[in-house]
């Protein structure tokens, strides 16, 4: 119960965006209803501002539950569980399946081509966390990647690790 009631916790992070999205888009279609934007500048600039929060809500979710699950909700977590959102959406891409399968883009299930949602976000964000809280205090030889051996650069390498575990996901995924 209070693995979930941390990723409720968490999951407030990015929905706190909302409401700031919501208001831009409301002022912007308030100044133009009409043409939602073509006919005046502010309103355009309004409603593109609160649509770029709303359309990349996926890395939101990514980074803020990467933050909020991590054991002691460092940043560093956040770029863990964006690392992974990066690799993942590029990984299952439909251009990247085609490519791994053989086939032609066209024969790609449709489901890939909606890859990048929230729901993706949280489930990269938790993958993220959990590396980060697993690799985050792992030392390297001193010779093995030379700029990560100093103390206070060891929560840095987690990103080395959810790499290693993305392309092993990837792998896998191509062998089942």
């Amino acid at each position: 119960m209070k693995y979930l009631q941390k990723l409720g916790k968490s999951l407030m992070l990015p929905v706190a965006c909302l409401p700031v999205a919501s208001i831009l888009m409301g002022i912007g279609y308030w100044i133009d209803p009409a043409g939602w934007g073509a006919n005046n500048l502010i309103a355009a600039f309004m409603i593109k501002a609160g649509s770029a929060l709303i359309d990349n809500m996926g890395i939101l979710f990514a980074i803020g539950v990467g933050i909020g699950m991590s054991d002691d909700n460092d940043g560093t977590a956040g770029l863990a569980g964006l690392v992974s959102w990066l690799m993942m959406t590029t990984l299952l891409s439909t251009t990247a399946v085609a490519m791994f399968k053989g086939v032609d883009v066209s024969e790609v299930p449709a489901a890939f081509g909606k890859i990048q949602t929230q729901f993706t976000g949280i489930l990269v964000g938790i993958i993220g966390a959990a590396c980060y809280n697993k690799f985050k205090s792992v030392k390297l030889p001193a010779g093995a990647l030379a700029m990560y051996h100093c103390e206070k650069k060891n929560k840095k390498k987690s990103s080395i690790w959810i790499i290693t575990c993305r392309i092993n996901f990837g792998i896998l995924y191509r062998c089942y």
